[in-house]
């Protein structure tokens, strides 16, 4: 802020990470995202992870502005250790309680003029009583909880492929096959969007898991670019003209 100035804030992302996904599944809870950050058009990095375990039980994975989402992470990391304090090492806040807290810190920022830009799913199983919950907050504070859930134009291409797929008693690698399939739509349609991905999965019996990123097969190779050259539609072109 320049002295003498009104304060502002920043209104358009600038470091940017595409969509993220979840889904509910036979054991537990699945997100996944890929590991790239764009600055504009450009990747900035092809290695950023893009989620986080809030607790034991919860974790979290952000589409939308990096800074945005390493400040979320900030907030959350203070509302688990003062839960902790409080209960003297017991935890008492439970998926949902971190999922309506989070609602309610974008809603605030936003009547404020200062929104945290993210697209956040948060998903959790109860070690306790086993509950599984996913939920999804945009920077307006919106919630919605559902089986499988998508951010960004994830939520444009791959609704349909969820809807198709998705069943109460997914295995853990029937769970993961749909994710990949729809990571490789987002590399194939989405120019920010990387083919190097990262799954995160909560169980009751081993809570918050983040596994190690790996690259995923995408397929070029399509007839169509062999026959569909230019030298079909010159043809076409010709007659047109």
């Amino acid at each position: 802020m320049i002295s003498g100035q009104p304060r502002t804030h920043t209104q358009v992302p600038v470091n940017i990470g595409t969509s993220v996904m979840g889904l509910r599944y036979k054991d537990g809870i699945m997100l996944a995202a890929d590991t790239a950050v764009a600055y504009g058009s450009m990747k900035k990095t092809k290695h950023a992870q893009r989620m986080a375990a809030i607790s034991s039980d919860t974790a979290i994975a952000c589409s939308g502005e990096m800074s945005d989402f390493q400040e979320l992470l900030k907030i959350f990391r203070e509302k688990h250790d003062g839960d902790v304090i409080e209960n003297d090492g017991a935890l008492f806040l439970k998926p949902t309680d971190y999922f309506n807290y989070l609602s309610r810190v974008q809603y605030q920022r936003r009547m404020k003029g200062d929104p945290l830009w993210n697209g956040s799913i948060i998903g959790g199983v109860r070690q306790d009583s086993g509950d599984v919950f996913l939920g999804m907050v945009d920077l307006y504070g919106t919630k919605v909880e559902g089986n499988f859930l998508l951010t960004g134009l994830a939520a444009h291409y791959c609704q349909v492929l969820m809807q198709n797929s998705w069943r109460a008693d997914l295995t853990e690698a029937e769970a993961r096959a749909i994710i990949e399939d729809c990571m490789k739509v987002m590399f194939y349609r989405d120019k920010k969007a990387s083919d190097e991905i990262q799954i995160t999965t909560i169980t009751k019996d081993q809570g918050v898991k983040i596994h190690d990123p790996y690259r995923i097969q995408g397929e070029w190779n399509f007839q169509f670019f062999h026959d569909k050259t230019n030298e079909f539609w010159r043809p076409i072109r010709i007659y047109n003209n």
